[in-house]
């Protein structure tokens, strides 16, 4: 885990770096176009990989701790095949339809040719995450770690700020072309380190369990997760217009520093929790969850300290017309905060098989956060779609972590049965 979190650390500064040097080429509109747009193709991704990023961490863990390597290749194979299939179509749709989707969903024509050039991603990005998981099933934690993000804003940072001191930074779309080139040396790096993780395995074997039909409850339950901030946006760019949904896109950034280290712990144990959970360990699951719980409060306190006395300082290092999405950004951070004290209980309930459970609690989270985004939003803009999005999480976070304790029977605090 503190492998996983010094290269998401990386990832996570440069991702900041590239998103600051959007806002200081572009401004808000800049910012906006390009979130709005990227949050559209994350939407895509999620639906393409149809779950089965989260069974194949799972999956390839089970299989080789069984030595049954050759099924491990067979589930690589197969949801490389299904997802990307489905990418492709999904790219397809978006740019066929991309003048229709801009004007009618979004709400700006002007966001097609962003659209256009994110939607190339998808199919990278796609495979990008069947890779990094199947990698960290081996427990290759580091380059599992750089294939998902550190990589791609790397070169893009590197590229997009040589841009800036030549004067080449002209065309809006450069941030998204950029974006596309920093995910195909991603994709180039995984294909090299799967390729040397699995050349002494086992010759591909019929898989003896199925994929797509538990894939398919993490499928809406991603879809709905994911649909909680990019719904925000949507609708925040369609009734403020791209500067403000800028506004908030950068609060958002601010606070996924935070979410990012949830998110990392989260996948790093996915492993763990699936194999802990087929032997029946739940005592080793609950002492994992209060190391990562200590822990990542640790890591987010400096975080939090800076949000707290200098809020406009911090959004102002983007340019002064992000200043007044301050208090925005403090409500989306506090969120994440709270939502730390129960990270990784979703990711656990996935791993012990409660797929259906954990997308009863998602589509009940995408509900609150659609209500709260159409009545906050209107008249609050970022602030508004800062609470329309903090308070959803934080309900799905209390209520996982209340599943984890019934459910499964694993106590933070005390013994667990």
């Amino acid at each position: 885990m503190v492998l996983g979190f010094g290269v998401k650390g990386i990832g996570s500064v440069t991702s900041f770096l590239f998103t600051w040097l959007i806002a200081r080429a572009y401004g808000p509109a800049g910012v906006g176009a390009f979130g709005t747009a990227l949050t559209t193709s994350f939407m895509a991704v999620t639906l393409a990989l149809m779950g089965l990023d989260f069974i194949l961490v799972r999956t390839v863990a089970v299989l080789l701790s069984a030595g049954q390597s050759g099924m491990a290749r067979t589930a690589i194979r197969h949801a490389l095949r299904i997802s990307l299939s489905a990418g492709l179509a999904l790219t397809a749709g978006l740019i066929l339809f991309r003048d229709r989707i801009a004007t009618d969903l979004l709400g700006s024509a002007e966001l097609a040719p962003e659209l256009v050039v994110l939607a190339l991603v998808i199919p990278g990005m796609v495979y990008s995450r069947l890779v990094s998981n199947a990698l960290r099933g081996l427990g290759q934690v580091g380059s599992s770690q750089l294939i998902e993000g550190p990589i791609g804003s790397t070169v893009g940072s590197i590229f997009l700020g040589a841009a800036l001191l030549l004067g080449l930074a002209h065309d809006p779309l450069l941030p998204a072309i950029l974006y596309l080139v920093g995910w195909s040396v991603g994709d180039l790096f995984g294909a090299i380190r799967l390729a040397r993780a699995t050349r002494n395995w086992a010759p591909a074997e019929p898989l003896d369990r199925p994929l797509l039909k538990p894939g398919f409850f993490i499928l809406v339950a991603n879809a709905s997760n994911l649909f909680i901030d990019w719904f925000a946006t949507i609708v925040l760019a369609a009734t403020h217009g791209p500067a403000e949904a800028g506004i908030f896109r950068i609060g958002y950034q601010i606070a996924s520093s935070l979410k990012l280290l949830a998110a990392t712990s989260e996948t790093i144990l996915h492993p763990v929790f699936a194999a802990s959970f087929q032997q029946g360990d739940l005592a080793r699951i609950g002492r994992i969850l209060r190391i990562t719980v200590g822990a990542l409060l640790l890591a987010s306190a400096p975080v939090v300290l800076v949000v707290l006395v200098a809020p406009h300082w911090i959004m102002g290092l983007f340019g002064s017309g992000f200043k007044a999405g301050a208090v925005a950004m403090q409500v989306l951070v506090f969120g994440q905060v709270i939502s730390l004290v129960m990270a990784a209980s979703g990711g656990l309930l996935v791993m012990a098989h409660r797929e259906k459970l954990m997308l009863v609690l998602t589509l009940i989270a995408a509900l609150l956060a659609a209500v709260l985004a159409l009545t906050l939003i209107p008249p609050y803009g970022a602030l508004g779609a800062a609470i329309a999005t903090t308070m959803p999480f934080v309900f799905l976070r209390l209520a996982s972590m209340a599943a984890v304790r019934w459910s499964l029977g694993v106590r933070l605090v005390g013994t667990t049965r």
